[in-house]
């Protein structure tokens, strides 16, 4: 295939798969063939993107022989239509979560092995540069050593999010499995494995069976310590996705949600200010700190990714985000789910 660009198909084109579909449409690397998508209103998006559509993803798959597809369905699709296409040889993009459940991503996980075909999870921010450096920042030693880490997340998901989407009210949607699970990968992709975990949520704003906020300890197996507060229930300026811009669909605001606590230096994300005692010899409270603030820029990471996609496919590169490092992350997400109905902490179990 090296010669030739990759032939892509969409199965699913709502809010996420959009962005996608967008972007496939206009790559160079690859030739975007077909979308599918039961909700016959995707046919003008098709038409609009230069592509055919179909209300079947098996017929397209049949009629249009891709290569790859991209699929961004809801959860609890994603090993039945996972399985499906590589039993039929197709290469997979499959948005995150991998799957709603441990059993259901290892079963996905073992019929693209058995199959011979490539996985690759959506966990797009792990192409952010401002990730990516931060990353770098953490490992070169810069901090010294990482004490601790904080996370906040807050946003208000509107009635027609829940409209479009009834699954979200249901056992997994919520989140921790949406929007949560992003915080986790992040924070295992930068930093490291994560050894133990405690939730507390509460679902008293929506009264939907799912969560709406929650508060979580985290334990990496180095001993370091992280908190994240979330709720999608709420207005507020610090969030992932309106401060980094990754996505116009977001209102864009200004503010730090991640802080970075080391021996030596501490850093804001997405500021980037480096905090840290010019002169070692007077570190301590009563003595002036100085503020570095470091010139590293956000950028849609979604082309990016897809771009990878490409030479996952390919074989040119091995997928930044294998089904089985996506299984670890998805381990802490239904962690936190046993640790909320244990009332207790969840060690993991890798």
């Amino acid at each position: 295939m090296n010669d030739k660009k990759v032939r892509i198909a969409s199965i699913g084109v709502g809010m996420i798969g959009l962005v996608h579909a967008e972007i496939l449409s206009c790559m160079e690397e690859c030739e975007y063939v077909a979308i599918a998508d039961p909700d016959s209103k995707i046919e003008k998006t098709a038409q609009d993107l230069g592509t055919k559509y179909y209300a079947d993803y098996r017929e397209m798959i049949d009629k249009e022989r891709p290569h790859a597809v991209v699929v961004s369905v809801p959860n609890e699709l994603h090993e039945s239509i996972g399985k499906v296409c590589a039993e039929k040889g197709m290469h997979i993009f499959m948005d995150k979560p991998i799957a709603p459940t441990i059993g259901e991503a290892e079963e996905l996980i073992k019929s693209t092995r058995e199959n011979n075909v490539r996985l690759l999870i959506g966990h797009h921010r792990r192409f952010n540069p401002m990730i990516v450096a931060t990353k770098e920042i953490i490992s070169r030693g810069e901090l010294g050593d990482l004490v601790g880490i904080s996370v906040l997340w807050g946003m208000y998901k509107p009635s027609e999010y829940f409209i479009a989407g009834e699954w979200r009210k249901k056992k997994g949607g919520g989140p921790i499995l949406i929007n949560m699970i992003h915080e986790i990968d992040n924070l295992r992709y930068m930093y490291g494995e994560i050894e133990r975990v405690y939730a507390e949520v509460s679902n008293k704003t929506r009264n939907f069976k799912v969560e709406d906020t929650v508060s979580v300890t985290v334990r990496f197996k180095d001993g370091v310590l992280a908190s994240i507060l979330m709720s999608d229930t709420v207005p507020s300026l610090w969030a992932y996705e309106p401060t980094m811009g990754e996505n116009k669909f977001f209102f864009p605001t200004k503010g730090d949600i991640y802080h970075f606590l080391g021996n030596k230096a501490s850093l804001s994300f997405p500021g980037m200010v480096k905090v840290y005692y010019a002169d070692p010899s007077k570190a301590g409270w009563q003595h002036p700190l100085t503020t570095e603030h470091l010139n590293i820029k956000s950028s849609d990471p979604y082309p990016q990714q897809m771009r990878h996609f490409c030479k996952v496919v390919k074989g040119e590169e091995e997928a930044r985000t294998s089904g089985e490092d996506a299984l670890r992350t998805l381990r802490v997400a239904m962690a936190l789910h046993e640790s909320v109905e244990r009332n207790e902490p969840v060690k993991i179990k890798y």
